[in-house]
Order: structure tokens, then sequence, then C-alpha cells
């Protein structure tokens, strides 16, 4: 299964760049690494310039570019990673998650 994403409003800033906001329902088995979010998940034709997930369910969600991935993360008090939490495991079942989403892009 993969993650489902719900567009809720488009818009154009300037003259090329598109804004989406949305919500994302995640699946029941996550991977090590994130799930992909391409920008044509999120109705972008070539490329997410900026995305932010608002936090759900205990979790936070942080935007991988490089690799078009969302990675899942909870918030922990490790020493090894105060601020940004550890990610969750993989095969975790995040099906009954569900975040909101802003994307700027093409």
């Amino acid at each position: 299964m993969a993650i489902s994403v719900s567009i809720n409003r488009t818009d154009t800033v300037g003259r090329y760049t598109k804004y989406k906001t949305g919500t994302v329902t995640l699946d029941s088995s996550y991977a090590t690494g994130g799930e992909s979010l391409v920008p044509g998940d999120v109705g972008l034709s070539t490329k997410i310039e900026f995305i932010e997930a608002s936090p759900a369910d205990g979790y936070v969600f942080e935007y991988d570019y490089s690799n078009e991935k969302v990675i899942v993360r909870w918030p922990t008090s490790d020493a090894t990673a105060p601020a940004v939490g550890k990610e969750v495991a993989n095969a975790t079942d995040l099906s009954s998650v569900t975040f909101n989403f802003i994307a700027f892009g093409y």
C-alpha cells in the first residue's frame, strides 16, 4: 500500500510557482528511510521547492528533498537526537496517521 494524498487548494504565486495544500495519509508498513512523496503526488509537475507538514498523532515529519521521501519521526529526549527525534521503526503501521501540508514548487 502507498501513501494517499488529497489536495485541498491550489494557487499560483508569482509567475510560475504553485502552492498546494492538502492532507497525506500514511500507509500500513512504513519503510525505513521514508515514504515516497514525489511532485506529482502533491499536484506539482516537476519539483517540490518547499514542503511543510504539521505534526500529527505525536509524530513529526521531515521531507528528504534529495530522495523525495517523507521521513516520520517521533520526539525523544535521547541525547543523540534531541532536536529531531528518531525515525519510526521499519514496517510500523501508520495507516491511521494523517497530516496537513503546504507545498510550493513547479
